[in-house]
């Protein structure tokens, strides 16, 4: 498995990406439709956020479709975290083709902490009452 979606509460889901997708291995699509599936069946909007530390995707048709997902009703802001500069420069990629909606609302950070910040400061309080130590370990980087 390269990638596990989280539901961490109603409106906060984590994503732990394992390593990147192999290509035509069929995991970007398996993403985007998980994504989608998360969004049409949210009762309230959703914020994400990512651990790009050992993954991601690298396939830009791929990406500008995810940026279109940020289009979605449900879709409340993500974060990612990596300190990687090609994820960085794909992130850049995601951001710019969502740029038309809300690109504040999409960051992405070296750490994780900074990552947190940036949620709380989208949402008061929610990342609050969350074990991130246990879910974000270091011993999930390599």
């Amino acid at each position: 498995m390269d990638y596990q979606i989280h539901k961490l509460k109603d409106d906060l889901v984590y994503i732990c990406w394992y390593q990147t997708p192999k290509p035509n291995s069929g995991t970007d699509t398996q993403y985007l439709a998980d994504m989608e599936a998360l969004l049409n069946e949210a009762e309230t909007p959703i914020y994400f956020v990512s651990d790009l530390r050992k993954g991601r995707i690298t396939d830009i048709r791929a990406i500008r479709m995810l940026a279109k997902l940020t289009r979605h009703r449900n879709w409340a802001g993500s974060t990612a975290f990596s300190e990687d500069p090609i994820t960085g420069i794909l992130v850049g990629s995601f951001r710019a083709f969502a740029a038309d909606k809300r690109t504040s609302n999409d960051e992405i950070k070296r750490v994780p902490e900074e990552a947190l910040q940036f949620l709380n400061e989208l949402k008061p309080g929610i990342v609050d009452g969350i074990d991130w130590d246990s879910i974000i370990r270091e011993d999930q980087v390599d």
